[in-house]
């Protein structure tokens, strides 16, 4: 039996900036590889900026981008950028072509096309229109992941197929080394109930519903939430521009004293632990991996329910309200903060995601990622 040697996997990514996501997934895979001898490298923009840590290994594009509101932007970007994608593959010989994002679909599937060589291309994302995603997973050279079983059933993909695979996003593994979050109880009405939200301050997060609903609370009730979000405000027009509208609506419903927009954090698990329940508001929301990181940590959740939220939320873990309703979680909020007692302990929280660490989640792609090099036409096994 010939022994499996470790890869040089090529992430297309795209991006102009990280805004966590899909980068704290590769950072996540990096760090449980790493000393096997992976290798992660991501292809980004090249605008982008690095701003986390630990840094990654990056290759640049002039041509690539993830995502943009206008398809045809998408379209024109594909063909310069395959011819980009190809140079380098002929130069630096990766053996796994990676793609992560809307964009590098677009890329990938010419590739692929015009290489004859197998592609995987990994959905973070839930889309409206979801034609293009079952016609490129029917295609020849094309294989395909998707984070949950509710994200398959979405795009109606059978992940029983052998090109489609379901495999979870992940947090790193330290969380599974910090101590559990101390349950507090709440019997004094004067105490405040610690919430906490990590995410962007943008639209689609949905932020804006939790103020909305916070607002709705009796004011014996209202009074007692101490709401904490924590992620920074992309310099994008719709994120600066939501961040505005926000910070007017909390000053309108006088909420100052109660919600706090912190901006970033390298802290996130100090943060988590300081917390009672973490809170994640936004419609589906694919794989989050600070959810993740939560649960990994014992905080019980209040979550939507929708997207990747319904798979990973286990009963007795966190509470469901129903998407985009703000009196939905009002009543989620209700009771959360009347029957604190009706979540599971810290310990058994935790387990429910103790297979979404990012050891576990690697184990599954290296898997994948060692099929795939036997797909390879026989010419490109150096």
């Amino acid at each position: 039996m010939v022994a499996k040697r470790p890869l040089k996997i090529l992430h297309l990514v795209g991006d102009r900036e990280d805004a966590g996501g899909v980068l704290s997934v590769i950072r996540n895979l990096h760090n449980a590889s790493a000393a096997d001898g992976w290798q992660h490298i991501v292809w980004v923009n090249q605008q982008y900026k690095e701003t986390r840590q630990p840094a990654l290994e990056y290759r640049y594009s002039r041509s690539v981008k993830a995502e943009s509101t206008r398809h045809l932007d998408l379209l024109r970007q594909a063909a310069p950028a395959t011819r980009e994608l190809i140079d380098l593959w002929q130069e630096e010989h990766f053996d796994i072509i990676h793609a992560h994002s809307r964009g590098t679909l677009l890329v990938v599937l010419l590739f692929a096309w015009l290489t004859r060589h197998p592609v995987l291309f990994t959905n973070h994302n839930y889309a409206n229109r979801t034609g293009l995603y079952r016609w490129a997973a029917k295609r020849k050279h094309m294989h395909k992941v998707v984070l949950t079983p509710n994200m398959a059933n979405h795009y109606g993909l059978n992940s029983k197929n052998g090109k489609v695979r379901t495999i979870s996003a992940c947090y790193g593994d330290e969380f599974l080394q910090h101590p559990l979050v101390e349950r507090r109880r709440f019997d004094d009405p004067d105490q405040p109930i610690r919430l906490v939200g990590v995410g962007s301050v943008i639209g689609w997060k949905k932020w804006d519903l939790v103020v909305e609903a916070i607002y709705r609370l009796p004011d014996a009730l209202r009074h007692r939430v101490d709401f904490s979000i924590w992620g920074p405000t992309l310099q994008l027009p719709e994120a600066q521009a939501f961040a505005v509208s926000l910070n007017q609506m909390i000053e309108r419903y006088d909420l100052g004293s109660q919600i706090h927009l912190r901006g970033s954090t390298t802290n996130v698990s100090g943060e988590l632990l300081k917390s009672d329940v973490f809170l994640l508001p936004s419609t589906n929301e694919p794989c989050s991996i600070a959810l993740m990181e939560a649960l990994a940590l014992g905080l019980p959740v209040i979550v939507s329910k929708s997207g990747g939220c319904v798979d990973i939320v286990k009963p007795d873990c966190g509470l469901h309200f129903q998407p985009d309703d703000p009196d939905s979680l009002r009543r989620c909020l209700e009771e959360t903060i009347t029957s604190p007692t009706i979540f599971n302990p810290p310990a058994d929280i935790r387990n429910t995601v103790k297979q979404r660490c990012a050891t576990e989640v690697f184990g599954a792609y290296e898997k994948l990622y060692q099929e795939l090099v036997q797909l390879r036409p026989a010419k490109q096994d150096k």
